[in-house]
């Protein structure tokens, strides 16, 4: 979540600001080192019963604005919602059973987190694939570590666990707080946060790091510094960014039958046994459009699906770039949903697609309509928080957001795994809550929570009249 973050915010706020996220990082990084050894020693001082009413009333609100979110977010949201619940009624309720059943829960969730981590690295094999799957192994040293009462005691099991994403979160601060400090003025958020690592950016590949490398493969060639710094300016006067998706069931002719996860993030059947995968595309009308595609049709027989899921060179085929949205549809059809952005940084856009596009390769799992897409909006939104207001205050009003964590997971999952229309349909949304807030979120969420509730408990209350009217009439009949 950091990382993105840092992402809208971009490089030259961060730059500007490495000693304060420094500090920062540096001081979450001493509290979490203090937690684990408060955790450690059996002697608990951290203050268990206050965390855990604070979460409860965290949860709560999760919970009351839930609905008002689209998509995944809902989901997500009661997920988080739920999951943060019954957490702080454990941690409130101070009992040993408690204390184990949380244990045994964080245990848990790092197991199941480190396997598919594991598993999604040795099939996909996606570019750093192997420190992926060394950082599963250490989710389940950590489970391990849940799991049985030594050295943590169960007890200790909330501060361990707060301790732990404290230091991480602090060590992630530090370091890119000094790796901004010595980027060049040129330099991307991409290369800060290395968005795009491995081949997926083909002008990243087989340059150094040093100074003059940097500058080179951050300006297409004839780009003056200048140009390359006025990502923001004209933005009142831009044309709206618009991100097509096509839905797999959307864009399938009738599905056969509903499979609600499968059919809207990996695939969905039409009445003819035909596999609609859907397709992502973005647009800056009238003279920019994303839209990948393979240049001839992928087997993908079942025998060969496997394989095909592999991230390697040896799946790479020709792709070719589709020319305009009003000719894709005109073909095919018209985009399921479209999600618009009226603040974005045009020239970061231009750099990213100048480059991307000398490179026809399509990749059914790593370079894919949807991930190239995805790396284009990432690039669009690049630092566009950070250009509004140069205050800190951004970074913690962007922490607190609930689609910023919304976001967070959904790219998590994308990037180990493979992106999808469904997924980018999801993070496009959470993202443009995250740009376009509307005014007073959290008080127009907790509005429209209160009067969905409201007309629930109106046809509630419908419904029993209706009820007795009916018992009524039976009656004098």
């Amino acid at each position: 979540m950091i990382r993105l973050v840092l992402l809208l915010l971009g490089a030259d706020f961060i730059r500007r600001n490495w000693h304060a996220l420094a500090i920062a990082g540096l001081a979450w990084g001493t509290i979490g080192v203090s937690l684990m050894i408060d955790a450690l020693d059996g002697v608990l001082n951290f203050p268990l019963t206050l965390f855990g009413y604070l979460l409860l009333l965290e949860s709560l609100v999760t919970l009351w604005v839930a609905n008002s979110g689209m998509g995944a977010q809902k989901t997500l949201r009661y997920v988080k919602g739920g999951l943060f619940l019954l957490i702080a009624i454990l941690v409130i309720t101070q009992h040993q059973a408690s204390n184990m059943a949380l244990a045994m829960l964080f245990g848990i969730a790092f197991t199941i987190g480190g396997s598919l981590q594991i598993t999604s690295a040795l099939v996909v094999r996606f570019p750093r694939w192997r420190t992926a799957m060394l950082g599963g192994l250490v989710q389940i040293v950590l489970a391990i570590f849940f799991f049985q009462p030594y050295p943590t005691h169960y007890k200790g099991t909330v501060p361990y666990c707060l301790a732990l994403g404290l230091i991480f979160g602090g060590w992630n601060m530090i370091w890119l707080a000094l790796r901004s400090r010595m980027l060049p003025q040129q330099a991307s958020a991409d290369v800060l946060v290395e968005r795009n690592s491995g081949d997926d950016r083909p002008f990243d590949a087989g340059l150094h790091d040093g100074a003059a490398d940097l500058q080179s493969r951050l300006r297409p060639p004839g780009a003056s510094s200048a140009s390359a710094l006025d990502g923001s300016a004209g933005a009142g006067q831009q044309a709206p960014l618009t991100v097509h998706v096509w839905t797999p069931t959307g864009s399938a002719k009738g599905p056969a039958r509903r499979q609600p996860v499968i059919d809207r993030y990996i695939a969905a059947v039409d009445l003819n046994g035909v596999i609609s995968t859907g397709h992502a595309a973005l647009e800056v009308q009238p003279d920019l459009y994303i839209s990948l595609y393979p240049a001839e049709e992928i087997d993908r027989s079942p025998d060969q699906f496997a394989r095909l899921l592999r991230a390697t060179a040896e799946n790479d085929v020709k792709g070719r770039y589709l020319t305009d949205y009003a000719s894709e549809a005109a073909a095919w059809c018209e985009s399921t949903e479209k999600i618009v952005f009226r603040d974005y940084r045009r020239a970061s856009l231009d750099r990213f697609w100048q480059h991307y596009r000398r490179t026809e390769i399509y990749n059914l799992t790593h370079r894919n309509c949807s991930s190239t897409v995805a790396n284009a909006l990432e690039a669009a939104l690049e630092g566009v928080i950070g250009g509004r207001d140069r205050h800190w205050f951004n970074a913690v009003r962007m922490m607190f957001t609930p689609e910023i964590w919304v976001a967070s997971q959904i790219r998590k999952r994308a990037v180990t795994m493979a992106w999808t229309p469904g997924m980018v349909l999801d993070y496009a949304r959470a993202l443009r809550a995250v740009v376009h807030p509307r005014p007073l979120s959290w008080a127009a969420s907790l509005q429209l929570a209160l009067r969905q509730s409201r007309r629930l408990r109106q046809g509630w209350r419908a419904r029993r009249r209706y009820a007795e009217q009916e018992s009524q009439v039976s009656k004098e009949s």
